[in-house]
């Protein structure tokens, strides 16, 4: 069962670094762009064509996976010397006949018992997934996201729409791939399995992401991206 207890909620996060800020950036950085193992181009030889603002969608969520399961279980009992078997509601189990070298040691060690059990366990493992605007897994905790959220216009969109990227993956989609994530991996022996996901939150993020232009020697054409939010070249 999925339970998804929050509406997908549109943020808009606000620029911490200005237009000026931005170029600064590029021009310290636009010689390495194209710089290879045998060349290295002269800062004059690369022209900034144009930077851009950008809205790019960051699909956030966050949720619970609850299990409540019996699974068939085998543990091994150390017992006293003289024991010779257990008897538990009327069943018999013996002991476990030794072998090799410890059976020389006869009395002077343990006895051991095999006793087939049924365990009721119950598993609760929170976690968070996050998608660029591709669809592409990425690096991007939730708590960490969380923080730099601010209320911004969610007209910004609007004024800017011509340059927003919305999500490529989809909410049902995304949820998909967080319970894979939540969900451990199926044991042998589970027996009378109820299972629950909650998925806590949707957050749908849109970073601003400026990109510049860049024309170097030869005129060959690199893009230099970077996260205005997180002050972060991509």
């Amino acid at each position: 069962m999925i339970d998804v207890i929050s509406k997908s909620k549109i943020i808009v996060l606000k620029p911490s670094l200005d237009y000026d800020e931005i170029v600064d950036m590029v021009e310290s950085r636009k010689v390495k762009v194209f710089q290879t193992l045998l060349q290295k181009p002269k800062r004059s030889d690369i022209h900034i064509h144009s930077t851009k603002l950008f809205f790019e969608a960051f699909l956030l969520l966050s949720g619970k996976y609850t299990a409540d399961f019996i699974r068939e279980a085998d543990h091994i009992l150390t017992v006293d010397k003289n024991v010779k078997e257990l008897i538990i509601d009327g069943q018999t189990y013996p002991i476990l006949e030794k072998k090799g070298v410890l059976s020389k040691l006869g009395p002077n060690r343990k006895n051991k018992v095999s006793l087939e059990v049924q365990e009721r366990l119950i598993i609760e493992n929170e976690d968070d997934i996050a998608f660029d605007h591709h669809g592409k897994e990425v690096n991007l905790p939730y708590k960490t996201t969380a923080k730099l959220i601010e209320k911004y216009p969610k007209r910004i969109l609007d004024d800017n729409k011509d340059n927003v990227k919305k999500p490529e993956i989809t909410i049902d989609g995304a949820i998909k791939k967080l319970v894979s994530k939540l969900k451990k991996p199926a044991e042998s022996g589970i027996k009378s399995l109820k299972e629950n996901v909650k998925i806590n939150e949707i957050l749908e993020v849109y970073v601003p992401i400026y990109e510049s232009r860049l024309i170097g020697p030869k005129k060959k054409i690199k893009l230099l991206r970077i996260d205005a939010v997180r002050k972060k070249i991509l």
